[in-house]
């Protein structure tokens, strides 16, 4: 079984064997639970929550109200000062 050292910041390198074993690779989402004295990892697969838009995508999307990003950046700061 092989040992990991926990570091600063409660830090742990996970040897590559062990994350082969659960079918995980870099950038995949771990689920840590404690299960007693033990951890258990899982790997987990989250659903796509769909496309990011910028506001300049969104800035068609409610025709007449904002005529450019800055109109919106300002309604915004307009909010936030309120």
């Amino acid at each position: 079984m092989p040992l990991v050292r926990l570091r600063a910041k409660n830090q742990i390198t996970l040897p590559a064997k062990v994350l082969g074993t659960i079918g995980a690779s870099e950038g995949d989402i771990l689920h840590i639970a404690a299960d007693g004295d033990r951890l258990v990892i899982t790997a987990k697969e989250l659903q796509d929550r769909g496309p990011a838009y910028t506001m300049s995508d969104l800035l068609g999307a409610a025709p007449g109200l904002y005529e450019s990003v800055d109109d919106i950046d300002r309604e915004i700061d307009d909010g936030r000062a309120e």
